[in-house]
């Protein structure tokens, strides 16, 4: 099912971005730490409209799961917190809950026929190209996920995209025309490329220890958990072939090909015969939670674990850090056996000493030294660029017509390059640095803008809803206050 789940999971997950760029102007709001109580339902509350821990954790679970699906599955909880995962998800709901603000406000609705009319669209949920309700059922079941509370998402969605959707105004002429000037500025320019390998970095420990001590907080040793852990393997004998049949009936839906095809019993038994061994052992499961929690049992080990450690999986990490000390989880299975698990105590990151991050140090300093390095060149010889190469006019989209750069480096380049005020100066790559001086510039390319002219319509219109949108965030902060009831764990 988990395969088939990803293969349709834009037809099965709620958004929670509400837009890509929208709110980069709005800004994050100022919050400080916060701790929610346990048995709170809501991590924030914004004007009338509630966050709750259920939407939190919902969407921090599908965001996760497509940062690592993108990532290869190379995603862990470690990385996910460097990457601010977790406040982008909570950012991303309160504006949400903004919007809904000012929704309820002016009256705007979803009707329960409009909610219907998305759920019948979906592919996900058709048999034979028509809606199924069996088969939208076994799905959301599937999903672990009540009918209810996915209409009320479904719901929510629609709310957002329709009160959106009143500030998705058209383009008028003189817009389309501005935007196109400055997307087909035409720029005709003598440039020279520098590569890392024409400066050369010398290191020695002073420097190093000078760079590690203006920047000690970029070295941390990770969040660390110390897990007292009971283990329940399943039963040594193996399921009858009339157990193995009735499982795989019943779950068949979790045991798909690539293709989100369902696989024959035939080639899929041992694993329908591990699922039963796991269905057995679930009560022995349970009763050895009890005892852990009431002191009954000791664990058979306590060891301390750096967060994300490949023992666990995305969804055993998240109840974890989501824990109290103290407290002892559910049954979670592991690595085809079932452990409860006691969060003993939770360590938090620290500065690492100056031996124990050496490694990481020095090659951050060689870096940013080689960086700072090119730069200085590139900009001293963009003052007498006399054996540069010369361009014919360059756009934008001219990504092919600056060698030896990768067209992925001309797009940066040239990105940067049109958004600069300088005639002359230099644009630092990733691990190459540009002179360039500027020795003619045309604006508005008429014919480009008439053959482009849809196209610059388009994104003319998106930019003015995006605009439009991030004065509207903007002001909602300012209009319903904000209480969050998470603590900052970023």
């Amino acid at each position: 099912m988990i395969t088939w789940m990803q293969k349709h999971r834009k037809y099965l997950v709620v958004t929670i971005w509400i837009s890509t760029i929208a709110f980069v102007g709005a800004g994050f709001v100022g919050w400080g730490t916060y701790q929610y109580g346990k048995k709170s339902k809501n991590v924030a509350m914004v004007g009338d409209v509630p966050v709750t821990v259920a939407e939190y954790q919902s969407a921090y679970s599908n965001i996760y799961r497509q940062y690592n699906q993108a990532m290869g599955g190379r995603l862990d909880e470690a990385t996910a917190k460097k990457l601010g995962l977790r406040k982008q998800v909570l950012q991303s709901l309160v504006y949400q809950a903004l919007i809904k603000n000012f929704a309820l406000e002016h009256g705007i609705i979803v009707s329960d026929e409009e909610v219907q009319r998305a759920i019948v669209s979906i592919p996900a949920f058709r048999k034979e190209g028509h809606f199924d309700k069996a088969t939208y059922l076994a799905v959301l079941q599937n999903m672990r996920m009540k009918p209810k509370t996915f209409e009320a998402n479904i719901k929510s969605e629609l709310l957002i995209k329709k009160t959106l959707s009143l500030l998705d105004p058209d383009a008028v002429p003189l817009e389309v025309e501005a935007f196109g000037a400055a997307v087909f500025m035409a720029d005709k320019l003598k440039y020279k490329v520098f590569t890392a390998d024409q400066v050369e970095v010398r290191v020695d420990e002073a420097a190093l220890k000078k760079f590690w001590e203006a920047h000690k907080n970029d070295y941390m040793t990770p969040t660390r958990f110390k897990l007292a852990i009971l283990w329940i393997a399943p039963a040594g004998a193996a399921p009858s072939d009339k157990e193995i049949e009735a499982y795989y009936k019943e779950h068949r839906t979790d045991f798909t090909n690539a293709d989100g095809e369902i696989l024959p019993l035939e080639k899929v038994r041992d694993k329908v015969a591990e699922a039963v061994r796991l269905k057995h052992a679930k009560k022995r499961a349970q009763l050895a939670y009890i005892d852990l929690k009431k002191g009954k049992k000791s664990p058979d080990e306590t060891k301390l674990f750096d967060e994300g450690d490949a023992t666990f999986g995305a969804d055993v990490w998240q109840a974890i850090n989501e824990a109290a000390p103290g407290t002892v989880l559910k049954p979670k299975i592991v690595g085809g056996r079932y452990a409860v698990i006691k969060v003993v105590e939770e360590e938090l990151p620290k500065p690492e000493t100056f031996q124990e991050a050496y490694a990481r140090v020095k090659a951050d300093y060689v870096n940013a030294k080689r960086k700072e390095m090119l730069m200085k060149l590139a900009q001293k010889a963009s003052q007498n660029l006399t054996d540069g190469k010369e361009t014919d006019f360059v756009t934008r989209d001219s990504v092919d017509s600056l060698p030896p750069l990768t067209k992925q480096e001309a797009a940066a380049f040239l990105q940067r390059l049109f958004a600069s005020e300088k005639r002359k100066g230099a644009i630092l790559l990733d691990n190459k640095a540009v002179s360039f001086n500027i020795l003619e510039q045309k604006l508005l390319d008429k014919s480009k803008l008439t053959q482009h002219e849809a196209f610059v319509k388009e994104n003319a219109r998106k930019t003015k809803a995006n605009l439009l949108q991030s004065n509207l965030i903007a002001r909602l902060q300012q209009k319903y206050p904000i209480q969050i009831f998470l603590k900052e764990t970023e």
